[in-house]
């Protein structure tokens, strides 16, 4: 019996359709509670909450692997979180982690087209969904609690932009939207610290933290996918400036040898400059997730290719329900 998501028959497709259409930039598709992205559960006492942090894992979950789930899970970096906490707080909290999480699927690639044999986008929301209950609610959170109280402060959403200059832009509009019906004296939850302005209350504000593979990093700052170089860097420091998008990055680098294959192929030298430029500043942030016990290396691609080959260790790549609804399912088999 295949494991499916708490929507209507028909919601997701119907979503998709919108934003296919370009009727809608955006559209959320399932949220763990009705006021994500706000937190359910009551924040810590000693933090202003004035921002809300939340980390965007952007795939093509085709399909989601054990690499993504330690990304998602993955601590973020202090200086993402420096806005509403004093220094002696932060040593205080042992263990960090976003307010809230996304999970994001575009349906126009810059690079990737739908191909014979590909898990179609209902299933990827589908296995996104399954993904999600993956996701603890902290990343002190012991895996095996499975209570609805351990799930995180998750949501899953699709978005018609093929660029994360333009996701941000298009995350920023929607969420602010989103954000400022929820945030009323009304609805306001227990332990967020609330300020009067003209209009009773003030908005926290947005902070967005992209968690990306090493190669997407390499497309973020290759010049072919902008109208010059120039182009390139204004759209650039305009995305990562806290007086723009304010948005950040956190990389899974590879083996250092196939990092700098990897530069040496597809990135050119000023593009490296760039590069050295938002690593200094401290928007781009390099980790690795291979001390959590998963191959830096495990891919979707490697996933459907074992899958086609009949190789069963395609199954210690990605978690147990995901498994299970690709075996259900017969995705990638041919």
């Amino acid at each position: 019996m295949n494991a499916r998501p708490l929507w209507p028959p028909g919601h997701a497709l119907k979503l998709l359709q919108k934003v296919q259409r370009h009727e809608s930039p955006m559209e959320l598709v399932y949220t763990s509670h009705e006021r994500w992205p706000c937190p359910r559960l009551p924040i810590h006492p000693q933090r202003k909450f004035d921002t809300i942090r939340i980390s965007v894992l952007d795939s093509s979950f085709n399909p989601p692997t054990c690499a993504h789930l330690t990304l998602a899970n993955s601590s973020p970096p202090r200086y993402t979180m420096n806005s509403g906490l004093t220094d002696s707080t932060l040593a205080s909290v042992a263990e960090l982690d976003y307010d809230a999480k996304l999970l994001l699927l575009s349906v126009r690639n810059a690079d990737k087209a739908l191909k014979s044999g590909d898990a179609t986008y209902e299933q990827r929301l589908e296995m996104m969904y399954l993904f999600s209950k993956d996701i603890p609610t902290s990343v002190s959170q012991r895996p095996e609690d499975k209570s609805e109280s351990a799930h995180a402060n998750v949501a899953i959403a699709i978005v018609d932009e093929p660029t994360f200059v333009g996701k941000a832009v298009v995350l920023r509009q929607f969420l602010h939207a989103r954000i400022s019906g929820l945030y009323t004296p009304a609805t306001a939850l227990d332990g967020m610290a609330i300020s009067p302005t003209s209009d009773g209350i003030s908005i926290p504000g947005l902070r967005l933290v992209f968690l990306l593979g090493f190669d997407t990093l390499v497309r973020l700052l290759s010049p072919r996918y902008y109208a010059s170089e120039a182009a390139m860097m204004h759209s650039l420091r305009l995305f990562f400036s806290p007086a723009g998008d304010d948005c950040y990055v956190v990389c899974a680098r590879r083996k250092l040898a196939e990092v700098e294959h990897t530069i040496q192929e597809d990135v050119e030298a000023k593009t490296l400059s760039a590069a050295k430029e938002f690593v200094e500043s401290e928007r781009v942030a390099l980790i690795s997730i291979g001390a959590d016990g998963v191959d830096e290396q495990t891919s979707s691609s490697q996933v459907r290719t074992k899958v086609a080959l009949k190789d069963e260790t395609w199954k210690k790549l990605v978690t147990p329900s995901i498994a299970n609804y690709i075996t259900q399912n017969s995705l990638y088999v041919s």
